[in-house]
C-alpha cells in the first residue's frame, strides 16, 4: 500500500512539473512560434562595421513603432490596418513590434511602395549598389501582415528561448524611392547579442533592435563605404513623436 501511494504521489508530482515546464515554454515562445528553429551549425557572418546604428524601441506588445529612417523619428500605433488614416499622413518606412517587422505599402494599403530585398549574411560593406529588381512588399496571409523578405530575420534558440539575428543584409526601397541598406545587429536592450547565446535573456531585456544602416549617395546612387574608424558609433534611440 505504501509503495502504491509513493508511486501515485510521484506521478502527480511528475505531471505537475511537466505542465509547469510546458506552460513556461509556451509563455516564452508565443512571440516566435511561426519562426523556424535555428540550424545546428550557425551561419558564419562577416565582422561588424562602422555605419551609423539606430536602436528601435519595439518593446511594447500592444503598440507598433513606425520608423522613418531618413529622419530617425518614429510614432506609435496600436493596429496599422485600423489606423490607416493616421499612418497615411505620417512619414515611415518600417514598423516594429517585438520580433515582427512590417513595411509601408503593399497589402497594407497606405499607397506607399516600400520594398525589401534580402541579400543574405554578407559583409554589408561589400554591397555597393542596390539591385534593380527583387524587392518584396507587404503581403497578407491568414489575416496577418508580413513582408516575407524580412519576416525570418532571426533565429529562436530553443534552449535559452532567446532571439539571435541572422545578420542578413537587407536593401530597402524607402518611401521616397531612395535605397538604403541595413543589418539588424542585436535584439536586446542592454545585453550584447553574444551574451544571450548561452544564457537566458529575459523579455524585459528584449526588443530594442540595434540596426546598422546607410542610404545610397545622392551623387552616384551607390552606397558609401564605412567610415575609416575602428570604433562602432553609439546607437541613438529612435525619437518617438
Amino acid at each position: 500500500m505504501n509503495n502504491t501511494l509513493k508511486i501515485f504521489a510521484a506521478l502527480i508530482l511528475g505531471t505537475f512539473l511537466f505542465h509547469s515546464t510546458l506552460n513556461y515554454m509556451l509563455g516564452n515562445i508565443e512571440d516566435f512560434e511561426t519562426v523556424r528553429l535555428p540550424p545546428k551549425l550557425p551561419k558564419k557572418v562577416a565582422p561588424g562595421n562602422s555605419y551609423p546604428i539606430i536602436k528601435v524601441d519595439a518593446t511594447s506588445k500592444d503598440l507598433w513603432t513606425m520608423l522613418d529612417f531618413s529622419t530617425g523619428e518614429s510614432f506609435n500605433v496600436e493596429e496599422p490596418e485600423q489606423e490607416l488614416d493616421k499612418i497615411k499622413q505620417k512619414h515611415w518606412d518600417l514598423g516594429f513590434q517585438r520580433t515582427k517587422i512590417i513595411s509601408n505599402g503593399g497589402e497594407l494599403k497606405t499607397g506607399a511602395g516600400v520594398g525589401i530585398l534580402n541579400m543574405g549574411p554578407v559583409d554589408i560593406a561589400s554591397v555597393t549598389t542596390p539591385p534593380e529588381t527583387g524587392y518584396l512588399q507587404m503581403t497578407k496571409s491568414f489575416g496577418k501582415l508580413s513582408n516575407k523578405a524580412i519576416s525570418d530575420w532571426y533565429n529562436y534558440r530553443t534552449r535559452t528561448h532567446n532571439i539571435e539575428s541572422n545578420k542578413n543584409v537587407y536593401i530597402v526601397k524607402t518611401r521616397t524611392g531612395r535605397f538604403m541598406k541595413m543589418k539588424i545587429l542585436n535584439y536586446y536592450c542592454k545585453n550584447a547579442d553574444v551574451d544571450c547565446r548561452t544564457v537566458m535573456c529575459t523579455r524585459e531585456e528584449a526588443a530594442c533592435l540595434s540596426i546598422s544602416y546607410v542610404f545610397q549617395s545622392e551623387d552616384d546612387g551607390k552606397f558609401p563605404p564605412p567610415p575609416s574608424t575602428s570604433k562602432e558609433p553609439l546607437a541613438p534611440i529612435a525619437k518617438t513623436n
